[in-house]
């Protein structure tokens, strides 16, 4: 028998969210990939786990069995390896950073450029995925920090601000009207996007948020909806004039890959662009150097 910590986190997953789409998309696999390892493990124990019905994914009877027995020997490797890769952290050797993947694609291939200029030894592993994602990921201690705008406080983390951001409006040139706040100034009110078709970020992103409530704020009603997940693909649209885009400031320096004009709105929604880590863990002098160096790095596309 030769079972593996992946298959008894597919198992655990499933077993709590009594659904494999759910858990495929929190551990970063396709569905097909997670029923395949829960068929493989079930191979190995040679008994079935779990009762798919049309409507639900319950544990059999063996499920129920195994349950908790799986979730001690998860829990015990997890911990072992979570303090294996701090004692490899502390050392400095090897940094795992998650990204969105506009920062990923836009500022850390100069960051990583200086930082590994004076840091050759230093292996460096590079994560995309929403924010919420990357944030999962330094909870579980498979991250040593994640980069991104986070706005809630979770529970095992600790917050670090980078940088102050504002919002952007970004659409096809000539194919909206900005409205600036005072003569002569080159920023847009929130009436540029009154009765305008808006390209919005799905609601789990914090973007979102901050936009959804200036929009009520300023009692702005808007016209067609299209959301999308990251920012590339509201770059994108707005560049083919699907509508206007919403994106944080710090990322203006990706509008150059688009042909877009962007302004900043006023009044300013302000919030800070930050990374998390988990609290307690050591932070290695290399950490605190690549942030400094991306910091510097974003002060330079902004």
């Amino acid at each position: 028998m030769n079972i593996s910590l992946r298959q008894l986190r597919a198992f655990l997953g499933v077993a709590a969210s009594g659904n494999f789409t759910r858990t495929a998309q929190r551990l970063h696999l396709s569905q097909a990939g997670l029923s395949a390892t829960i068929r493989e493990l079930e191979s190995q124990l040679n008994t079935r786990l779990f009762e798919r019905t049309t409507r639900a994914v319950v544990l059999t009877e063996a499920g129920r069995v195994f349950l908790p027995a799986a979730e001690l020997v998860e829990r015990e490797l997890s911990a072992a390896a979570a303090r294996l890769r701090d004692m490899g952290r502390q050392e400095g050797a090897a940094l795992r950073l998650a990204f969105t993947p506009l920062m990923a694609a836009n500022v850390v291939p100069e960051t990583m450029r200086r930082f590994l200029a004076d840091h050759p030894q230093v292996e460096v592993e590079i994560i995309a995925g929403s924010p919420l994602e990357i944030q999962q990921l330094v909870e579980t201690g498979e991250a040593d920090a994640a980069f991104g705008a986070f706005f809630s406080k979770v529970s095992g983390l600790v917050r670090k601000a980078l940088a102050p951001s504002g919002l952007l409006a970004v659409y096809a040139p000539g194919s909206y009207a900005p409205v600036p706040s005072a003569k002569g100034r080159k920023d847009t009110t929130w009436e540029i996007l009154r009765d305008q078709p808006y390209v919005a970020l799905t609601e789990d992103s914090p973007i979102h948020q901050l936009a959804e409530e200036a929009l009520f704020k300023h009692q702005i009603n808007i016209g067609r909806r299209i959301a999308v997940q990251h920012l590339d693909t509201a770059l994108g649209l707005a560049e083919q004039g699907f509508g206007i885009a919403i994106i944080p400031e710090f990322s203006q320096s990706a509008c150059a890959r688009y042909a877009v004009e962007h302004r900043v709105i006023s009044p300013a929604v302000t919030f800070d662009f930050c990374y998390v880590m988990r609290a307690g863990a050591p932070r290695p002098d290399t950490l605190t150097e690549f942030t400094e160096v991306f910091k510097a790095v974003m002060a330079t596309r902004t």
